[in-house]
């Protein structure tokens, strides 16, 4: 199940290594975004009002609050007409700070919050696929799979990533039997599979999770260990990060 922060507010922080943090940056055009929004609803504020207030015109407060790029003057002047004494509070470590120390605590919430709706299943970090290798990994290193597409996808993207799944499920069969010559050449026809998925407005996301697995009736109750490779495809515009997948494997 994937976990989608395009909707969720530490989307804002930074990404490292397949990890969304809190390490914002309140320069980012991003954070004024929802900055700016957060404000200006809570004040009750129109745009109009907010572009009186600060002395910027309309299209300039909605192009701020779709995520576009301002100068450095307009977020001077930005700062000034949400109440702020200091032009470059953005630039402020102490502003920066409490940022962190909001978002920290959203974060928090937001952990507590899908714990609670989802008990019997733990965080994955996740990861896009962007090559026909990338693709390939699913079937050369995992000894299970779990696949998901997403029901926002458009046909031509469904049909396509099922196609993958298929064709991955097919490799992962044989793939401790065919050539080197032969995986280049999978790795090539998946590679076109996914540039007709990005082309029907999808992107791919892959994790691997290292486990291990007894099974109810086996005298031997030695653990055995196993790798699942998950591959989720979605609409390209959500930006994904991790996902929730079950915490026991049946």
């Amino acid at each position: 199940m994937p976990v989608d922060p395009v909707n969720l507010l530490p989307s804002i922080g930074a990404e490292k290594e397949g990890h969304m943090t809190t390490d914002i940056d309140t320069k980012d055009p991003k954070f004024l975004a929802f900055w700016t929004k957060c404000l200006r609803e809570t004040s009750h504020w129109s745009q109009e009002a907010l572009a009186a207030a600060s002395g910027l015109d309309v299209r300039t407060i909605q192009r701020i609050e779709a995520g576009h790029p301002i100068s450095v003057t307009t977020r001077r002047v930005l700062a000034r007409g949400l109440g702020y004494d200091n032009p470059d509070v953005f630039e402020d470590p102490e502003f920066i700070k409490g940022m962190h120390a909001l978002f920290e605590g959203l974060r928090k919430i937001q952990d507590e919050d899908v714990q609670k709706q989802f008990p019997d299943h733990i965080r994955v970090s996740i990861s896009q696929v962007k090559s026909g290798d990338g693709l390939a990994r699913i079937a050369y290193e995992a000894s299970s799979y779990l696949f998901h597409a997403d029901d926002a996808l458009s046909d031509e993207a469904k049909e396509t990533a099922a196609g993958i799944f298929d064709f991955l499920r097919d490799l992962g069969d044989i793939a401790d039997d065919i050539s080197f010559a032969d995986r280049l050449g999978y790795q090539r026809s998946l590679g076109e599979m996914l540039e007709q998925l990005e082309g029907a407005g999808a992107a791919c996301y892959s994790a691997f999770r290292a486990t291990k697995i007894v099974g109810e009736n086996w005298v031997d109750k030695t653990p055995l260990p196993m790798t699942i490779g998950y591959l989720t495809v979605v609409p390209a515009d959500h930006v994904l990060t991790e996902m929730m997948v079950p915490s026991r494997i049946s």
